[in-house]
């Protein structure tokens, strides 16, 4: 389905992050910011707590001396965690949020990179007590840090709330996972944070509850877990681990959810695997075939037919949101059979990251939405270029890299893509992983191992790359399906008959592990591995 360009949804716009704060603390008051559980109970945070949290604990990292200070946050996604990034860019600080699942050495090496003085940190990371050269603040003392900066503020201290914001100063270093170099700290402003939120509430109305399940570190994850919700004044259950994800959601009962695209799979096969459990499987596809006839005469049972699988999830589940890539079709149409909506966006850290999203009327399912009001974009060789107020002033401390970056005031992302006539952005591969043959021909593995995916359901990932010339993939099979290798080599065959020639997968390799995968869960593309 693709609908017309209409209006954008109205939204407040504050000019920084302290001005949400304030305007959250003003507008919706006593309404929950953000809920969670601890020991069993659920601990209910109001607009009106994280107003005075952040200003108790900002005050507090006044006391130990932190001013245009470079403060690094690692640990678990926590209400304790978010008090502390608005707490360090709202006393005019520079927040270095950090991926727990580095391993110390990484860690140390970041924190020199970033010139960070001290490092916020929760128990999750205890290994924190091994790096030297920083101050360490534990996130465990958290309650005793914000009396303690209550108690200075209540003696009559007003830095904090005094603080004027410069929006266009670096607020962030925020560091690339990379699935191919060498981290690069993105120098964000509150300017650039501030503006994506309210371009992505303009262009994607959400609908209201949601729980936190991507990591707060990745500015995705923050984006659209914290800023986009509390312009909304919507509330906010943290997921604080993903062993906890399905009871999470059941127990907060979201209408909506941003996951990672590998998650929105597990999703889709926990649905079918109860279904299959209950043997109940031909009962359900039958189900959908009626309900897919009734929706072409408007109507829709899907709330009554499906309410036993909607339950799973809460039991208002309506829109799942992911991004990054095109989607599999198949998990499109598979969701709306039983009445939730996928939404995909793309984004990039380096564009404070959504850059585009579906619109709830306008969009495409092969494509990742329509690109952002206050955002131009254009396509120069294949490759993606935008500029606009959302685009980061360069990487910290690496003039190189960022002259590498930009052509002109245009930012490269590096990725393919093309634009069509009603500006919906399509992402078809990754400038640096673009196999050119000898021939002159140039194949987007993302492409390729995309319709392999969709097409082979013995497949469970799968690299595409260059051996010899030619084309070939590597694929972890799924291992519950018996012969499942020769399955899916007879399959490429009619996958390779719907190819031109120089597409066609010329050899391939299988393995029985899962690819090596980044902390946000991409493949790591490592093709002299994959060769050998």
């Amino acid at each position: 389905m693709k609908n017309k360009k209409y209006p954008y949804y109205p939204v407040a716009e504050p000019a920084n992050l302290k001005e949400l704060v304030l305007f959250c603390a003003k507008e919706f008051t006593e309404k929950t910011a953000f809920h969670y559980k601890e020991n069993k109970n659920e601990i209910k945070k109001s607009f009106s707590d994280l107003k005075k949290d952040i200003e108790a604990f900002g005050t507090y990292l006044y006391s130990l001396g932190f001013r245009n200070s470079h403060i690094a946050l690692i640990g678990d996604n926590s209400y304790e965690w978010i008090v502390a990034y608005f707490a360090i860019v709202n006393s005019g600080n520079v927040v270095v949020p950090l991926d727990k699942q580095l391993p110390v050495e990484d860690v140390a090496k970041l924190l020199k990179k970033s010139d960070s003085s001290a490092i916020v940190y929760s128990d999750a990371y205890s290994e924190v007590e091994e790096i030297s050269g920083v101050e360490h603040i534990a996130l465990e003392n958290f309650e005793n840090n914000t009396a303690k900066g209550q108690a200075i503020i209540d003696a009559g201290n007003t830095e904090f709330s005094d603080c004027v914001i410069d929006g266009d100063r670096m607020c962030a270093i925020v560091f690339t996972s990379g699935t191919t170099s060498e981290p690069k700290g993105v120098m964000l402003t509150q300017h650039n944070l501030m503006k994506d939120a309210i371009i992505s509430s303009k262009n994607l109305l959400v609908p209201e509850g949601t729980v936190c399940l991507l990591p707060l570190y990745h500015t995705f994850g923050f984006m659209a877990g914290v800023l986009c919700q509390m312009l909304r004044g919507y509330p906010v259950f943290i997921n604080t681990s993903l062993r906890n994800v399905l009871s999470d959601i059941k127990f907060a009962q979201p209408r909506h959810v941003a996951v990672v695209p590998m998650l929105l799979g597990v999703f889709y096969k926990q649905i079918w695997a109860n279904v299959e459990k209950s043997g109940k499987t031909k009962l359900f596809k039958t189900m959908i075939k009626i309900s897919n006839a009734l929706l072409k005469v408007k109507i829709d049972l899907r709330p009554i037919l499906f309410k036993q699988v909607i339950d799973a999830f809460g039991g208002r589940l309506e829109m799942l949101i992911t991004g990054g890539s095109a989607m599999d079709e198949r998990l499109v149409q598979g969701f709306r059979d039983i009445g939730i909506k996928i939404t995909n966006g793309y984004g990039i850290t380096e564009c404070s990251p959504i850059v585009s999203t579906m619109r709830n009327e306008h969009f495409s399912p092969s494509s990742v939405g329509a690109i952002h009001p206050g955002v131009d974009a254009r396509i120069v060789d294949g490759e993606i270029q935008l500029k606009g107020e959302t685009v980061f002033s360069g990487y910290y401390k690496d003039p190189d890299a960022t002259a590498a970056a930009f052509d002109g005031e245009w930012f490269r992302t590096g990725d393919l893509g093309e634009i069509d006539e009603d500006g919906l952005l399509y992402i078809t591969g990754r400038l640096k992983n673009l196999i050119i043959l000898s021939n002159g021909k140039n194949v987007a593995p993302e492409e390729l191992e995309a319709k392999l995916i969709e097409s082979i359901d013995e497949i469970n990932e799968v690299v595409v790359y260059e051996c010899n010339d030619k084309i070939a993939a590597e694929i972890y099979p799924n291992e519950d399906i018996e012969n499942a290798e020769e399955i899916i080599k007879s399959k490429i065959v009619e996958v390779n008959r719907t190819l031109p020639s120089f597409k066609q997968i010329a050899s391939t390799k299988f393995r029985d592990t899962e690819f090596p995968k980044t902390t946000t869960k991409k493949i790591k593309r490592n093709y002299a591995e994959a060769k050998k």
